[in-house]
């Protein structure tokens, strides 16, 4: 004779952990692209002093120079979607366990937010790249980082508004490089608990996934002025009256764009691993 065992199934649901934005906080957000898809920025050339001519008997300035500049155009491209339906009768049968609400968060924190992310990390890594401003990874993570910070010093990117998003594993490798020599004193209280995880010569660390950057990156710094990053249509809804299905339908639709802004597009560095970068 057969035994059948009762089975259960849990109320809860069991999602994978999820993180909040680890770009949002580090983004120009100066630039409206409500109502368009494109957005022309100017940028003024400016002109070399000359000696100023004390006996000339014209213009003792040397001369009008009409002021020129370049126009950079960022086009936003990216428009994703996407659509669950919840079935009433499923609902119901499932132990109510997959609320609408509920999966609606799930899906941002898992697929929407992290998408976003990884597009901006990108482009940041692509910028770096563009201006060779990409450091191919030492034995000595510190002096690596340094290089970086010296990358956006020597285009005096303000000390303020500067971040670097480092890998688990680069991270390790810092703080190694730094609790391993005579410096260690000074850097172990400030490699620790701030929000993000401490600061490094006065520059805020954030430690993001791996699987966030592209192949072959293992940090990123950048100015919050140099990555311009636009979140134009953000929409969620649960509908619940549907004709075509009994049950919730939730949707979702999201305009976005990253940018490295041409006048600051030096404000940009990374330290990649030697071997090719994908986005």
């Amino acid at each position: 004779m057969a035994v059948n065992l009762a089975q259960k199934y849990a109320s809860q649901l069991d999602q994978i952990w999820t993180h909040a934005s680890y770009t949002d906080n580090w983004i120009n957000k100066k630039y409206d692209f409500d109502g368009v898809n494109v957005v022309k920025v100017y940028t003024v050339t400016t002109v070399a002093p000359t000696d100023y001519n004390r006996s000339g008997t014209g213009d003792r300035f040397g001369g009008n120079n009409e002021l020129q500049d370049t126009i950079a155009t960022y086009t936003l491209t990216k428009d994703k979607s996407f659509k669950i339906a919840i079935d009433r009768g499923n609902y119901e049968q499932g132990m109510r366990a997959k609320k609408a609400g509920e999966v609606m968060k799930y899906q941002m924190n898992e697929q929407i937010i992290p998408m976003i992310d990884k597009d901006r990390l990108a482009t940041v890594a692509a910028g770096a790249t563009a201006v060779s401003q990409a450091v191919t990874a030492t034995t000595d993570a510190y002096q690596d980082t340094l290089k970086l910070n010296e990358y956006l010093d020597e285009c005096k990117a303000p000390l303020e508004g500067r971040v670097l998003w480092v890998t688990p594993a680069e991270y390790n490798l810092i703080k190694t490089a730094i609790t391993t020599n005579i410096l260690a004193s000074g850097y172990n209280d400030k490699l620790v608990g701030k929000g993000f995880v401490g600061e490094l010569d006065g520059v805020p660390v954030v430690k993001v996934p791996t699987s966030y950057f592209p192949t072959g990156v293992k940090a990123l710094m950048t100015h919050r002025d140099s990555l311009l990053g636009v979140r134009q249509v953000t929409e969620t809804r649960i509908i619940t009256d549907s004709e075509f299905v009994s049950g919730s339908i939730l949707l979702g639709r999201f305009i976005f764009g990253s940018f490295i802004l041409k006048g600051k597009e030096n404000g940009v560095a990374s330290i990649v691993d030697g071997s090719a970068i994908s986005s």
